[in-house]
């Protein structure tokens, strides 16, 4: 098995299953891409594509699996040949962040803005995305951490870390009939067309879900997936929503009003997530304590660059984890 079989694996996937595309990325020919590929199908003795004819049309089951090890193994493999580079530099870098657009938007702005400040030499890369996607991208090595509520299952690669709960409320427009009730409760949530998160989000389902829970089936007139376009529908008065609190900024939202909903909807958490053999840096160790307090034990200081070294302060933070991951359906 050679490098240049993954890359193959990796450019056609890329080039969505076009081996003509994936040649020219490869600067080589497509006999040349195709060969690499029955050469590793044989060497593991499954084959990854489905064919029609000489075309590719889809993974197999197998090639999702064998992708994304390929993604990981390239990924471990441009990191170790950077290694003499990045050692030299140990609090210079960037630093891939998975979330969505709410926790970058609201919860990791100001957690950012401090990082920066003490670490001026790391640049940021945000890639937005679902829940699902994040962990994939972080199983497979393209972002260093993930940041998001989880989805309904967990790959047992990954391991989690709380970072904060994220708490829910009631918004509607400034004149709605809801406004002059002393207390709301589900039933009369449901009589009102509904503006809502897609299901692919944690905060679509679970709402939904305690709907459905209590016998409810409100009419969703509108989903989105992302919560300035929610709270604008909104305002339109085409519905009203169950909003994450935290997007509610009452200084510019002044067409909106919240309604606290108490204890109908559950509150989620945001987790940290990454691969259970991520190599942690020190800056990297800084933001998750910048963003999550919990990951330094009481009675315990925070590993730092002046008195651990790099390998030491990633095998404390996995050790950590290991003690306080959990998978979490919320």
């Amino acid at each position: 098995m050679t490098l240049q079989q993954l890359r193959c694996i990796r450019a056609v996937i890329d080039s969505k299953l076009s081996v003509s595309r994936a040649a020219d990325a490869l600067h080589t020919t497509q006999p040349a891409v195709s060969k690499l590929i029955r050469a590793l199908e044989n060497e593991i003795g499954i084959e990854l594509f489905v064919r029609r004819g000489n075309r590719l049309v889809s993974l197999t089951d197998a090639g999702q699996e064998a992708a994304a090890l390929a993604r990981r193994v390239l990924n471990d493999t441009h990191a170790l040949s950077n290694l003499a580079r990045t050692t030299q530099a140990m609090n210079s870098g960037t630093l891939r962040i998975g979330t969505t657009h709410i926790h970058a938007r609201y919860a990791l702005l100001d957690v950012i803005k401090r990082f920066r400040g003490a670490y001026q030499e790391i640049d940021l890369e945000l890639a937005q995305g679902t829940p699902a996607e994040i962990l994939r991208w972080v199983s497979e090595g393209a972002v260093d951490l993930g940041i998001s509520t989880l989805p309904q299952s967990t790959p047992e690669s990954i391991i989690t870390l709380d970072a904060y709960p994220i708490r829910r409320c009631l918004i509607v427009p400034r004149d709605h009939p809801l406004l002059r009730r002393k207390r709301v409760t589900i039933e009369d949530i449901a009589q009102y067309p509904l503006v809502a998160y897609d299901e692919r989000f944690n905060s679509g389902w679970v709402v939904l879900r305690e709907f459905e829970r209590h016998g409810f089936s409100p009419r969703v007139v509108v989903r989105a997936t992302d919560a300035n376009v929610i709270k604008a529908y909104v305002a339109a008065g085409l519905g009203v929503a169950v909003l994450q609190q935290m997007a509610l900024e009452p200084d510019r939202d002044t067409d909106l009003a919240m309604i606290e909903t108490g204890g109908i909807f559950p509150q989620s958490m945001a987790v940290i997530s990454l691969r259970a053999d991520q190599f942690v840096r020190g800056y990297m160790q800084a933001f998750i304590d910048m963003l999550s307090p919990s990951s330094t034990r009481p009675g315990e200081a925070a590993p730092s660059p002046a008195s651990t070294s790099a390998l030491d302060r990633g095998e404390m933070w996995r050790s950590r984890f290991r003690l306080r991951s959990r998978v979490r359906s919320r």
